[in-house]
């Protein structure tokens, strides 16, 4: 499936006439080395890498995502999946990819947790001189700043 993707990156047509339903076609993959049969489960979700929201099911093994598969039923996509949602996954496991917030200490970027990265982006958003951070302070919704909303992105 992989080299044809590259060289068609939305896959197979299926044509379909006038008045017909638009046919399902389940497109999915799994990481290399991972069968379906060791897919523990397979959680609903929707692709959020482009606008369509495509619906989606996330393979899960061993506690890890290890693939996706389009839903038929979706009636946004009818299962097909464009090259972001098969593929874009795969950057969770990135090995020099963010899993917790870095907060600045002097010059450094350390690790911190989450309600200590909000409280300090909260606090400051509006004392930044800079034009970017001004648009941002400015674009945060009242209270969204609250300790309470702080606890939402753990």
């Amino acid at each position: 499936m992989g080299a044809s993707r590259i060289e068609d990156p939305w896959g197979p047509r299926s044509p379909f006439g006038p008045g017909a339903a638009w046919p399902a076609r389940v497109d999915g993959f799994l990481a290399d080395g991972v069968t379906p049969e060791q897919v523990e489960r397979w959680v609903p979700s929707a692709c959020v890498l482009c606008s369509n929201g495509c619906g989606l099911d996330i393979a899960v093994a061993g506690g890890r995502m290890v693939g996706v598969r389009g839903r038929a039923g979706d009636r946004v996509n009818h299962g097909r999946l464009g090259p972001k949602g098969l593929y874009g996954w795969q950057a969770n496991h990135a090995a020099d990819r963010l899993t917790r917030p870095l907060v600045r200490e002097g010059s450094e970027l350390v690790e911190s947790d989450w309600a200590t990265a909000m409280g300090r982006w909260c606090s400051g958003a509006g004392a930044s001189s800079t034009p970017r951070a001004r648009a941002r302070s400015a674009s945060t919704p009242p209270g969204s700043c609250s300790a309470r909303s702080t606890t939402r992105w753990r």
